[in-house]
């Protein structure tokens, strides 16, 4: 029988109630329906059978030889509390008790190797997709580089990575691939926007802020460069400047 991982039993609250144990109790009292329990208890850590031998249960149970004989043998014969072959005892509702909780750790068991397998399979999935040069590259998240160069893949292999693409698309971020522009790169594409925007004052801005637009970092800097053309620097409406002709007044 299987090594018992759950190590208490049910005990009805209505046992002492029972129609064989009240004839039990008629002459052992309450002394007598401890025994019976410790004996149960016996039972249970050998798996709901044991030998009948007075001399091994008294040991395991800390009580007297003689008494655990004559109160062995009366809840055998007598009482009918316990079965035997003569040679072993058992209790049968014990024994059921003990199947059901086998059962329900032999389920929680597969249910453990169920959770492993899975797990398993999902890293030899990684693992195939490498080994088949599904991709030449270093593994990303992202579906374009998740492609099937194999002409042997199938259906249920794209589905697979499909799976992996939205797991990844879940668990990390998308990652930003900015690049900060020179002073000169910005110069040269306000020059080509026939703008009024300062470079150097636009690059310092962003260099002290770490590149940052509002608390996000920046995707786009020609983008803001366009975003300061209708801004002045500090984020107010440009206004118009109306420049001095010198040569008005001589006209």
């Amino acid at each position: 029988m299987a090594k018992l991982a759950k190590r208490y039993i049910n005990h009805d609250e209505n046992a002492s109630r029972d129609e064989k144990i009240l004839k039990m109790r008629e002459k052992y009292g309450a002394r007598g329906y401890g025994l019976f329990w410790e004996i149960v208890e016996y039972l249970f850590s050998n798996n709901g059978k044991a030998e009948i031998n007075a001399k091994v249960v008294s040991l395991a149970i800390g009580e007297d030889v003689r008494t655990v004989r004559n109160f062995l043998s009366d809840c055998i014969e007598v009482y009918q509390l316990f079965e035997t072959d003569g040679t072993y005892f058992w209790s049968k509702r014990l024994i059921s008790h003990i199947d059901q909780i086998i059962a329900i750790s032999a389920m929680k068991s597969k249910a453990v190797q169920k959770r492993y397998e899975n797990k398993s399979v999902n890293l030899s999935l990684y693992n195939d997709i490498d080994r088949h040069g599904i991709t030449n590259e270093p593994y990303t998240c992202t579906t374009d580089v998740l492609q099937l160069n194999n002409s042997t893949g199938t259906i249920n292999k794209i589905k697979e990575i499909n799976k992996i693409n939205d797991y990844c698309r879940e668990k990390k971020p998308q990652q930003n691939n900015f690049l900060k522009p020179s002073i000169e790169e910005i110069e040269a594409y306000c020059m080509e926007r026939k703008n009024a925007v300062d470079p150097i004052q636009f690059f310092d801005y962003y260099e002290a802020n770490g590149w940052k637009v509002g608390r996000n970092s920046m995707k786009d800097w020609k983008a803001a460069v366009r975003t300061w053309e209708r801004n002045d620097s500090s984020g107010k409406k440009s206004k118009v400047v109306v420049q001095n002709d010198p040569y008005a007044e001589l006209r």
